[in-house]
């Protein structure tokens, strides 16, 4: 009977326990509801699950992004509404103004969410990323480290690696007569994650991955694998905390096993890297001053610390811009007229050469054209700077609650009709004479903008210019049939149809 007691006194507390929590939930939504319910946006299709059922429908039925999804709802609703992902409200602005008032006049009323960002540096518990540069959620540390690695990615510094970029390139340009001679149709989307990622890896920290002549390097598998945890991430409801369950092998499944091996192979990667280059430190040999160098000679950086850094930098250069030159060259492909004058430019500022100067960057003004507009059109880096109300903000006549998100996205500015005419149109001559687009800078940010903006986008545009002034010259693509400019979301936007190509030499 004292055994039998104690079940049912031990039931009715899990019980009363249960109810409480399911009672405490309702009571928290609605409330959460309530305090954002004066803000404009479509109506919940869910109480529970909040705006989630009609994304999901969104993307099912048309197979177009989340970013395409709140283009939509701006252009119905207006450029500042709310949207709910199960407990959490998020409020997207698409106004410059908003912007500026927000995330640079009262920054220091926003803070990065863990919430979020944890998610990128974690995969099921699993450390990848970290703490790096760009989802560091605490701000004094966040500031030391952009401090310590600023140096690597200033202009002169970078103007000291015009020749690393030129050998990429070259490696790259072998790689692509090999493709010609075998006559397979081709990804391009793959072959710019190769030479990214090989460019990154020799500016960046002197390492040579062979990725673009190994057909068998573990890197490319290794870094879609974990973007790939890092959207399963996201996409799941619970914390990075609380996905530490998926350690567990009880809890894994295969896709879940790659995911982490591709942590774990990534990290054991830089730390050997790291390694290697503190023992020559040690024994007093000449080290390149690169930015490896620079976060180990700081000396204020714990070996993870370093670890973090080196793969967000490894993962983040190469990922948005093989991705951003993938569209770049479909749009290029897709305009003849486009392609015509650039090939133009290149001819004339490079008169014959096959090597690109540093003093030739400037002068590809066309090119840098065609880069931002097709960063307008199709912007990889998606719900930026994506900070959290740390009190009541008034924006644009309405109240913000504390606690709510703040998010934007390019593509709510670069494919609105109000301030791009024609959006749907390729054209790289409105970029150039930018001085009459009002608030451009808040209006046109592909690399973020603010104390947060992008530390590679110099690195990024150099290397772009230097990459396809070399491959534009010397090969011609021709789109196979089905291809489209239509993006996938992942971590970041890609082109969904990888830009497949039937590439010869261009006579």
């Amino acid at each position: 009977m004292a055994v039998l007691s104690l079940s049912s006194y031990i039931f009715a507390t899990i019980l009363v326990g249960c109810f409480g929590f399911v009672l405490f939930s309702v009571a928290y939504l609605y409330y959460i509801h309530k305090i954002n319910d004066h803000l404009p946006g479509p109506p919940r299709s869910s109480f529970i699950f909040g705006h989630l059922p009609d994304i999901e429908r969104y993307q099912a039925t048309t197979g177009r992004t989340l970013d395409e999804f709140l283009l939509e709802i701006r252009l119905e609703y207006g450029p500042i509404f709310v949207l709910h992902f199960l407990h959490l409200p998020i409020v997207f602005l698409a106004d410059a103004t908003y912007l500026r008032h927000v995330f640079i006049d009262n920054y220091k009323s926003l803070h990065k969410s863990p919430f979020l960002y944890d998610k990128i540096g974690f995969i099921y518990g699993e450390r990848g990323l970290g703490y790096g540069l760009s989802n560091n959620t605490n701000e004094e540390s966040w500031r030391k480290r952009r401090q310590i690695m600023n140096p690597a990615f200033h202009r002169k510094c970078l103007k000291e690696f015009i020749n690393n970029f030129n050998d990429v390139s070259d490696l790259f340009l072998t790689r692509m007569d090999t493709l010609v001679d075998g006559g397979q149709p081709t990804s391009m989307l793959q072959e710019f994650g190769k030479v990214t990622l090989e460019a990154i890896s020799q500016v960046s920290f002197n390492i040579n991955t062979n990725v673009i002549e190994d057909s068998n390097s573990p890197f490319p598998a290794a870094i879609r694998d974990y973007v790939s945890g890092v959207q399963d991430n996201f996409d799941n409801p619970l914390s990075a905390t609380l996905l530490g369950i998926f350690q567990f092998k009880l809890f894994q499944n295969a896709t879940k096993r790659k995911q982490i091996a591709a942590a774990r192979f990534l990290r054991m990667f830089a730390s050997d890297c790291i390694k290697t280059r503190m023992k020559d430190i040690a024994d007093g040999k000449a080290v390149p001053d690169d930015l490896l160098s620079i976060l180990i000679k700081n000396g204020s950086l714990s070996m993870e610390d370093i670890i973090d850094e080196f793969l967000t930098v490894f993962l983040a250069g190469q990922e948005t811009t093989a991705n951003s030159l993938s569209f770049t060259l479909y749009e290029i492909i897709s305009n003849p007229h486009v392609e015509e004058k650039l090939l133009n430019e290149l001819d004339t500022v490079l008169a014959g050469r096959d090597y690109v100067e540093f003093d030739d960057l400037a002068k590809l003004t066309y090119l840098g054209h065609v880069i931002e507009e097709t960063s307008r059109k199709h912007p990889v880096a998606t719900q930026i700077p994506a900070m959290v109300a740390t009190e009541e903000i008034k924006i644009g006549g309405y109240i913000v609650p504390k606690g709510d998100s703040i998010h934007s996205t390019p593509l709510l500015f670069g494919m609105n009709p109000k301030i791009w005419k024609d959006p749907e149109v390729f054209e790289p001559e409105r970029f150039s004479n930018t001085e009459n687009i009002p608030n451009f800078s808040m209006t046109h940010f592909p690399f973020s903008f603010g104390p947060h903006n992008c530390i590679g986008q110099m690195f990024a545009k150099f290397e772009s210019k230097v990459i396809l002034a070399k491959l534009l010259r010397k090969f011609q693509f021709k789109l196979l049939p089905g291809q489209t400019d239509r993006m996938l979301e992942r971590l970041i936007n890609t082109p969904r149809d990888g830009v497949m190509c039937e590439v010869s030499r261009r006579e």
